[in-house]
């Protein structure tokens, strides 16, 4: 009979338990619901324009709970804005998320099926209406490969030529460039050993002063043609 009475006791301390718990489960399952949300989204970037931009797409996370976020979905869904690069995500307990992001640079425009983009150094194509541009950008005209054209920029500053200087970029079908720069001198370049081509027009440039209008051929390997219109 005693020991009836003991697991009688036993399953009673058992439920006690186990109903205190769940009560106390339920009251931290409230805290946490109420006092975790988010209030704040702060956004570190110097442009007005792009914090204005992230800041509308980011309004559906306030009043959302902060643990019930994930800094992926967040990324996943700012990835959307291809200007931006390098985003960075900080949750700050109890009610606030940080925002880290770089707007990418510049380095062209392009048109294509009648629509205008802006070349950006992280290798998208970028509508304008996410660009408040202000900056000289060169043209780029044909059917070409963003990654080809960052290359092209990486050879021409290993050449110490100034990408700024040059206004058009003309991109054939057989995997070649032409450069139109300042004063109207064309560069004609080789689809292939465009670093040694470049060093040839390097040579040229320090020997003689290239008159505007000039044409500079470099497409045959040993071989410069130059022409200067009248």
């Amino acid at each position: 009979m005693l020991r009836l009475k003991n697991k009688n006791k036993i399953y009673f301390y058992i439920s006690c338990f186990l109903l205190l718990s769940t009560i106390i489960n339920i009251n931290l399952s409230e805290y946490l619901f109420k006092n975790f949300l988010i209030k704040s989204i702060q956004i570190k970037n110097n442009s007005f324009e792009t914090k204005k931009i992230i800041k509308k797409k980011t309004q559906y996370l306030l009043n959302k709970n902060i643990f019930s976020l994930y800094k992926d979905e967040i990324l996943l869904n700012l990835n959307e804005l291809n200007f931006l690069e390098n985003m960075k995500i900080n949750k700050i307990y109890p009610s606030s998320i940080v925002i880290n992001v770089e707007t990418t640079d510049l380095i062209g425009i392009t048109y294509m099926n009648n629509k205008k983009y802006f070349v950006g150094t992280n290798g998208n194509l970028i509508l304008p209406k996410y660009i408040s541009n202000q900056k000289m950008l060169p043209l780029i005209f044909g059917k070409f490969d963003i990654s080809d054209f960052i290359n092209l920029q990486r050879i021409l500053r290993k050449q110490n030529i100034n990408p700024d200087i040059i206004t058009k970029y003309y991109f054939h079908k057989n995997k070649r460039w032409d450069l139109n720069f300042k004063n109207n001198i064309l560069v004609k370049l080789p689809s292939k050993e465009i670093g040694i081509s470049l060093k040839s027009y390097n040579q040229i440039k320090n020997f003689k002063r290239i008159k505007p209008n000039t044409s500079i051929d470099l497409r045959i390997p040993n071989r410069i043609v130059i022409n200067e219109k009248q």
